[in-house]
């Protein structure tokens, strides 16, 4: 009136068509292209930071400009008032100076504000809360040297980008050895247990066993899908050729900008040592009688637009080599 059976029975793959081993070894790569994206991210952020940081700089550097300029043009303004009230200049050379005045001073509440919103934006990049007390560390140097270099072609294989597409050929290969081992002999051993109770009959035995097993029926459709995954590592090589050579030219790019960058600072250094030239000279003619005002504001505003263009030149640098490196 009641019978009790229990089996068990446990299986061990012994080969499957080496699926087993290429499954973790395309895992594995699966992970190296996450930190290989995460690296790119990082870099990423970290240019974004010293186009941000030297923005800041920039500005702050063109606002002492701007405030040594309009102590310039206090002491003249203070001068040519001296000097119409004794009746030895014009009045319109006054209203000229306080033109120039006010001009400034709308340029200075615009560097003010600028200067504030790219330290709000450095803040929120690199997660720091903002405080209007904050100040720069750096500022740009009077001595900047030319960053080493190295070829494109070598630069190349130290791309992340390069690392991927190397790395996605490695899988495409070994999705095709796990496509083959689909149609390949399977091979397992494993054992068998039995309790029997019946009765009053009471039954105990085990074996052991093993299978291989031959996919015959897709033969067929396995060849196309092993001629598929050819196609698809073929791609990915050519991907990886065209992306190596494209990756050299953005290189090649980068450094020209670097390159071109250093020499303008050159260039602006000359064109700074020029206008205090060209101020000095036309300063002493206008003290002489010789030239206008006009002309003397227009020589220091020639002076104070060479040394931004310096500023800018050192910190586009800065931003150029980051870009490169």
């Amino acid at each position: 009136d009641y019978m009790n059976i229990a089996n068990v029975m446990v299986a061990q793959p012994v080969f499957t068509g080496g699926r087993i081993v290429n499954g973790n070894k395309l895992a594995n790569i699966g992970y190296e292209i996450s930190k290989e994206k995460q690296a790119m991210t990082n870099t990423e952020v970290l240019v974004r930071t010293d186009e941000l940081y030297w923005t800041a700089v920039s500005l702050t550097e063109k606002l002492k400009t701007l405030d040594s300029y309009i102590l310039l043009l206090d002491t003249l303004n203070h001068d040519v008032s001296v000097a119409l009230k004794a009746g030895l200049v014009q009045r319109s050379d006054l209203l000229k100076v306080q033109l120039k005045q006010n001009e400034l001073m709308v340029n200075r509440l615009k560097l003010t504000d600028g200067i504030s919103l790219s330290k709000m934006a450095l803040c929120q990049h690199i997660g720091v809360n903002y405080d209007s007390t904050i100040t720069l560390a750096s500022a740009p140097s009077e001595e900047l040297t030319l960053s080493n270099q190295i070829s494109s072609t070598d630069a190349v294989t130290n791309r992340n980008e390069y690392r991927i597409l190397e790395k996605a050929v490695s899988a495409e290969e070994l999705q095709k050895k796990m496509s083959i081992g689909e149609y390949l002999p399977q091979v397992s051993i494993g054992g068998m247990g039995r309790y029997q109770d019946m009765m009053d009959s009471k039954d105990n035995y085990a074996m052991a066993f093993a299978t291989v097993s031959i996919p015959i029926s897709d033969w067929w459709g396995g060849s196309h899908k092993i001629k598929e995954s050819k196609a698809k590592i073929e791609s990915a090589r050519y991907r990886l050729a065209e992306t190596a050579e494209l990756l050299a030219l953005q290189i090649t790019q980068a450094r020209n900008e670097m390159n071109e960058s250093y020499f303008q600072i050159g260039i602006a250094k000359k064109s700074v040592e020029q206008a205090q030239e060209n101020l000095k000279v036309t300063n002493d003619n206008y003290k002489a009688g010789v030239v206008g005002m006009s002309d003397l504001l227009d020589a220091q505003s020639s002076y104070q637009s060479s040394l931004n263009s310096l500023t800018d030149a050192k910190c586009n640098y800065q931003v150029a080599k980051a870009k490169y490196l």
